[in-house]
């Protein structure tokens, strides 16, 4: 039986079952499905910076490569410290930036749509189509990428104080990840459609990946505007991961 553990690599577990929950639709039914969010990063409702976050992921990972899983995937579309990862421990490790191109690959060209969101203390969010390009080009797929545009995403109304500690930190993300969930929930269904629809018709992409885990398990709308594979991120992972499990 394949054991797979999913990282969410934020310092909340209000994500948790979500992604646990798309993955285990991804994966064959004797597979084990495990999430972990991490302990040591400031609490937030996004991704840590670099500095503050490689650290405790890669600890995570080697954690998980002691408990005996047979595969590790990093729940961020932006695949963080997957690279430095890999060499750390012996069993694959992956993300969904990675997974993805996988599977694009096979269709040819294709488009990615990833948040466009102001990034904020700590806080180390994509400006710009700069880091779908270097994945694209460490992957090997630059060729096949199509183009990328971001859905605009707005932040919530109140943000985690700066300086909270402990339980009350903890507490106040979680609230601040509810709200940025429904957010990007809103992103997604207001301006995924229309920038799916392009991607095929201006771009000639041949599939879509939507580079955000918070979007799992909301891309009917894009499929529908589009008649080309939308690839989910973390069904991607997913899927990914259990094969290198089970090739493991």
């Amino acid at each position: 039986m394949p054991r797979i553990l999913v990282i969410n690599p934020l310092g909340i577990d209000v994500h948790n079952e979500h992604d646990r929950q798309a993955a285990r639709q991804a994966v064959g039914p004797d597979t084990e499905i495990v999430v972990r969010n991490l302990r040591e990063v400031p609490p937030s409702a996004y991704i840590a910076a670099d500095d503050l976050l490689f650290s405790p992921l890669l600890g995570a990972v080697r954690a998980g490569a002691n408990d005996g899983f047979d595969a590790i995937a990093v729940a961020c579309a932006s695949d963080p410290a997957v690279r430095e990862a890999k060499a750390l421990v012996p069993v694959p490790v992956t993300g969904p930036f990675e997974a993805a191109t996988r599977i694009a690959a096979a269709y040819g060209r294709f488009s990615v749509l990833y948040p466009g969101v102001a990034s904020g203390p700590n806080e180390q969010l994509p400006q710009d189509a700069n880091w779908v390009r270097r994945l694209a080009r460490e992957y090997g797929c630059l060729d096949l990428l199509a183009g990328a545009a971001p859905v605009p995403v707005r932040r919530p109304q109140r943000e985690v104080t700066p300086g909270l500690t402990g339980e009350a930190a903890l507490a106040e993300a979680a609230a601040v990840g509810t709200e940025v969930r429904q957010r990007m929930a809103e992103a997604i269904g207001t301006y995924g459609p229309e920038l799916a629809r392009r991607a095929y018709l201006d771009q000639e992409a041949q599939a879509v990946f939507v580079a955000c885990t918070f979007w799992s398990g909301q891309l009917d709308p894009l499929r529908a505007a589009a008649p080309i594979p939308v690839i989910d991120p973390i069904h991607a992972l997913a899927r990914y991961a259990d094969l290198l499990a089970r090739t493991r």
